[in-house]
């Protein structure tokens, strides 16, 4: 089954992508493994209970019985030390399109879809993708739209006609959700430039006109001013959203290695710069591989520019071309070639077409978390936070996503990207350190991570069989009893007299 998902996500890419699409010069270091002091050797086991949560078919978020008290052990299932540490988990969740915004706006249950999605005893989303303007999840009242579209497409190199009021559902939805979380981070990706802007004159297809070049970067600023005014502050800001597709039914345009480096290098960089922006500039934002299979260059090749790589300080990454092999051997090169850029897993989603929650949640663990967290990346955001059952709220692209939840028209349901981000945003701190965990089983992927509290979360796949999963700690081993099929979360916390 995860094959068919591959083959058929890989054919929606080659036929339309689905897209959701201050000093900046500081790179954020993912950096190499880090040690600590040597753990104490009068820890008392007995005060450090386990505790797990999983989800299969049968469960959702259910707590598991029958966890093993610790004992001596040299081995087990998953080996795990948190004296190894590596990069901070910058948080899971999905993009608030306009269609997302629409459908939560527009329910009865609006505000308790808002707090079951970023309140703390439901799915606690702590990472928000947002489109700077439209992209094809918008309504056909809404349309396809930027923040400065003039009649007959005008230049406006003043950009006096800018305005974000179309996003005005947008933004009052993420106020209501800062009140719940106030520590989201947030990460905004332009689909096109104003039409005026481009060379084709048009939001579909076409690149950005070398003459405005100033005035778009001067354009993503305003937009960053107008949603800081807002009360809400970007913190990393892409270049653009599937630089290598330009669809011709939803907004969209293209960038080269060389474009890329210019426009970063030469004018949004030092523009942020003199504006006084602390955002983190993303680039790419986009699949790992061709539609042949080929591995893809575009984000190394720009960070070769040490002037371009100076302002930038993360990469975006896609799910919809090649195979797991292909994602980890796209993750490991840019782990080799770009160690000191953050890498976030920025866009994927399931499909209406597959309703099997064990292998929708498997696709994403293995490419978009466990095994992209294993290589390294930071965080992830699925495509859109809320969508009707079908789908059906988009103009052009996708015709077959799913959220995080559906809404219907008097409820709402959690989907299987809603239930995997939980299994990290629930029980993850944003800023934990990713620790080493070693599985023994290729039937048990795992990843683990500490945070400032002293609690250890591993978020674990187990595949096939129910089986008891032993996890070896400092000399020690517990065994946590996991269901078949199941994603599980397990913690403990080391006590503070340590």
């Amino acid at each position: 089954m995860r094959r068919i998902l591959i083959l058929l996500v890989a054919a929606m890419a080659a036929a339309a992508t689905i897209s959701c699409g201050g000093t900046t010069t500081a790179q954020v270091p993912t950096t190499a493994p880090t040690t600590t002091v040597p753990p104490s050797t009068t820890l008392d086991f007995s005060a450090i209970p386990v505790t797990a949560v999983a989800t299969n078919k049968a469960n959702r978020f259910q707590d598991l019985a029958g966890i093993a008290a610790w004992t001596d052990a040299t081995s087990g299932t998953l080996s795990v030390d948190d004296l190894v540490g590596y990069e901070p988990y910058r948080g899971t969740g999905a993009a608030l399109t306009y269609a997302a915004a629409w459908v939560i706006d527009q329910s009865p249950q609006r505000d308790e879809i808002i707090e079951y999605l970023f309140g703390e005893d439901g799915l606690h989303v702590q990472l928000v993708r947002l489109c700077i303007g439209a992209s094809d999840f918008t309504t056909a009242a809404a349309g396809h739209y930027t923040y400065d579209d003039t009649v007959g497409n005008v230049a406006d190199p003043d950009l006096s006609e800018f305005s974000i009021e179309k996003d005005r559902i947008i933004v009052e939805i993420l106020q209501d959700a800062l009140e719940i979380n106030p520590d989201i981070v947030f990460m905004a990706a332009p689909w096109s430039a104003p039409a005026w802007m481009k060379t084709n004159k048009s939001l579909y297809g076409g690149s950005l006109a070398v003459a405005h070049y100033g005035a778009y970067a001067q354009y993503l600023i305003r937009y960053l001013e107008a949603y800081a005014d807002a009360g809400i502050d970007i913190d990393y800001l892409s270049v653009q959203n599937e630089p290598y597709y330009a669809p011709g039914d939803y907004p969209g345009m293209t960038w080269s290695v060389e474009t890329t480096k210019t426009f970063i290098r030469d004018h949004l960089g030092p523009a942020l710069e003199m504006a006084g922006r602390d955002v983190r500039i993303m680039i790419w934002d986009h699949n790992p591989v061709d539609n042949a299979g080929n591995l893809i260059d575009f984000p190394v090749r720009v960070l070769q520019s040490a002037e371009t790589a100076a302002y930038v300080g993360a990469i975006g990454v896609h799910c919809y071309t090649g195979d797991d092999r292909d994602m980890a051997d796209f993750l490991d090169n840019l782990r080799e070639n770009a160690p000191d850029v953050e890498v976030f897993m920025t866009e994927c989603t399931a499909s209406t077409s597959y309703t099997d929650l064990e292998q929708n949640m498997e696709w994403s663990i293995r490419r978009m978390y466990v095994g992209a967290y294993a290589r390294h990346a930071v965080g992830t955001t699925y495509w859109n936070l809320a969508l009707d059952p079908l789908g059906a709220t988009h103009l052009g692209g996708c015709g077959n996503c799913t959220g995080l939840v559906s809404v219907m028209p008097a409820s709402y349901r959690t989907e299987a990207d809603g239930y995997v981000t939980a299994h990290f945003a629930r029980y993850v701190r944003v800023g934990a350190t990713r620790i080493s965990v070693r599985s023994f089983n290729s039937n048990v992927l795992a990843v683990g991570y500490l945070d400032d509290a002293g609690t250890i979360s591993l978020v674990v796949w187990n595949d096939a069989a129910a089986r008891g999963v032993t996890i070896l700690w400092r000399g020690r081993r517990t065994t946590v009893p996991m269901p078949a099929n199941a994603l599980v979360t397990v913690r403990w916390t080391i006590p503070e007299t340590e």
